[in-house]
């Protein structure tokens, strides 16, 4: 299982519980985190966004380090591990991590965006989050800026894969079907929603889907 929280403030907590907190005064923010269920340690993996000052830059207003992919452990959303460090380049930020499962126990892709080039690249595993990832040459699209990547899996075509990319004014569709690969082309949506930012998408069985046409109709 997969889902995504919301962007949340530097101090936040995923939790009404004031002492969970996810990172100390030296964060400068804490950005997309995201959370997956792992079943066989019954716990969540959370991941998000930061960067750190000095530990006497109360103001946050001097250098800090690059963004990177931090990672913690809870099974409450009250009690968290240490945070460590998950993802980072040498080179550069990197943020807005999102995780898409392949089908298979332990198969995942994930896009995260290079905050050098503005853009998303995509790497691959057949070995959980936590083995080894194959990065894709090069970037799910040339186009400059891109951020935000949402991700999802079609529910009525086989091997179709979709991704959502905001161009710092609205989410733009990209789709794939060879997603191993990371083969990304735009869609040709010509009734595809306007507006849309960072978010991500949820499936719905049908009655669901039925509650909720009934509810707001379009």
């Amino acid at each position: 299982m997969l889902c995504k929280l919301p962007s949340l403030p530097v101090h936040a907590v995923l939790t009404t519980d004031p002492t969970a907190r996810l990172e100390g005064d030296t964060a400068g923010m804490i950005w997309a985190p995201s959370a997956v269920w792992d079943a066989r340690q019954k716990h969540f993996d959370v991941f998000w966004s930061s960067r750190f000052y000095a530990a006497n830059d109360t103001n946050h207003t001097g250098p800090a380090t690059n963004d990177h992919i931090r990672h913690s452990v809870t099974k409450d959303f009250k009690t968290f591990s240490p945070p460590q460090d998950y993802v980072a380049l040498a080179d550069g930020g990197i943020i807005d991590q999102e995780f898409l499962y392949l089908g298979q126990p332990g198969h995942y892709a994930r896009f995260l965006k290079n905050e050098t080039v503005n853009k998303v690249f995509q790497e691959t595993t057949t070995g959980g989050l936590f083995g080894e990832w194959k990065r894709i040459p090069g970037y799910v699209s040339d186009q400059n800026p891109l951020e935000g990547p949402a991700s999802f899996k079609d529910n009525l075509v086989p091997d179709l894969y979709h991704l959502l990319l905001d161009d710092y004014t609205e989410y733009e569709p990209f789709q794939s079907t060879d997603i191993n690969d990371g083969v990304w082309t735009k869609s040709n949506y010509t009734d595809f929603p306007k507006g849309l930012k960072h978010g991500s998408v949820t499936p719905l069985l049908q009655h669901e889907y039925d509650a909720l046409a009934r509810k707001w109709p379009a």
